[in-house]
């Protein structure tokens, strides 16, 4: 894969956790994840075969499934059609999205001279971004969904720095298995925060 695309592939991969950080729309959000989890894909076989790489996909899209699956169960899904104003908050999520990615673009040269020399400095970007973040996204909101997405991010921010780094299957079984839990997890959450609303 050429240097232009796997460039186009990480901007895009900070711009679905932009979308995910600023935008409120559930549907814009469980599709934002799914194209995220593409985008790693589509990074990852820098460092992995097309298999592992491959499992990280399958993994993540049935993440974004179970999560899309009990939003609609619950009727919280709306149409991707329906636009809304931008409100203050979205505003403010959306300045500190494009600092985030301005500091990840920036302190990557440093980090991979002085900690990971091994890891190219595209790979240290986008995982340093998704890491910040998935880190914003889970102290700025109390809403399961978003939390659940935050903490996503972050452990796919974390995969991927460490993908660029070593190799262990145990440790990839164990990504898998966290992100697995983390859907189901965030899953109840999202059915008992609508129980409660509706009491």
């Amino acid at each position: 894969m050429s240097e232009t695309l796997r460039t186009i592939l990480a901007a895009f991969l900070l711009l679905t956790a932009a979308i995910n950080l600023v935008r409120r729309q559930w549907a814009l959000n469980i599709f934002a994840l799914g194209f995220q989890y593409i985008c790693i894909f589509l990074l990852i076989l820098e460092v992995r075969s097309p298999l592992l790489a491959g499992i990280k996909l399958i993994v993540g899209l049935m993440v974004s499934l179970m999560l899309y699956l009990t939003l609609s169960s619950s009727g919280l899904i709306e149409s991707l059609l329906v636009r809304g104003r931008l409100s203050s908050g979205e505003v403010f999520r959306g300045t500190i999205a494009l600092l985030l990615a301005l500091i990840s673009f920036l302190a990557a040269p440093a980090l991979q001279q002085s900690v990971f020399p091994q890891s190219s400095q595209l790979l240290l970007t986008a995982s340093l971004g998704l890491i910040l973040f998935g880190l914003f996204q889970m102290g700025t909101i109390n809403e399961p969904l978003y939390l659940v997405i935050g903490l996503l991010t972050f452990l796919s921010g974390f995969e991927l720095l460490y993908a660029s780094l070593e190799f262990s299957r145990l440790l990839e079984a164990l990504f898998t298995a966290v992100n697995l839990s983390l859907a189901l997890i965030g899953s109840y959450f999202i059915v008992k925060d609508v129980e409660s609303r509706s009491e």
